[in-house]
């Protein structure tokens, strides 16, 4: 579950085991925009997310959906910081946030998450917005009986983690 933000503030064990477990993250580093366009822990551990719908989507889709919130939440100082921040130390950030116009919400995709353990994963990602709550939860899901399926089922036996044989 994630804020206006992008700072995500609820997750599940299947979430950690796609994406890394967050709680290994300080606080402030649990922010997507972060993670896609900063220098700090949050993109160090995110793991290779490529959307069909082109290299640049589904980071131009936080970018607007930032506007969208500064556009709504003017006197927010964390905001306001984020924003900040990410337009001084990142050029991929400030061309997007020059260039983005239309506040489009990020509301669907279908995504390959590179696994570091389980290899390619192509998801459907549908992101449930939570009315009067600025409150968005992504989904994934991988049509039922394909591989992608199958390794969605070895993520939520292992955890994420490499099987090995007992001793």
């Amino acid at each position: 579950m994630f804020t206006a933000d992008w700072t995500l503030v609820w997750w599940n064990t299947m979430w950690s085991a796609l994406h890394n477990d967050p709680a290994a993250l300080p606080t402030a580093e649990r922010n997507l925009a972060r993670a896609l366009f900063g220098n700090g822990a949050a993109h160090a551990s995110m793991l290779p997310v490529r959307s069909e719908r082109g290299p640049d989507a589904f980071a131009a889709s936080i970018v607007a959906d930032l506007k969208d919130a500064v556009s709504r939440y003017p006197q927010d100082t964390r905001l306001d910081r984020l924003v900040r921040e990410l337009r001084e130390t990142s050029d991929a950030f400030a061309r997007h946030w020059a260039t983005e116009t239309a506040a489009a919400q990020h509301t669907t995709d279908r995504k390959t998450i590179r696994h570091p353990e389980i290899g390619d994963i192509l998801l459907d990602c549908d992101v449930l917005v939570v009315p009067g709550a600025d409150l968005r939860m992504v989904a994934y899901t991988a049509a039922t009986g394909s591989s992608d399926a199958g390794r969605l089922d070895l993520l939520r036996v292992t955890g994420g983690r490499a099987a090995t044989a007992p001793r």
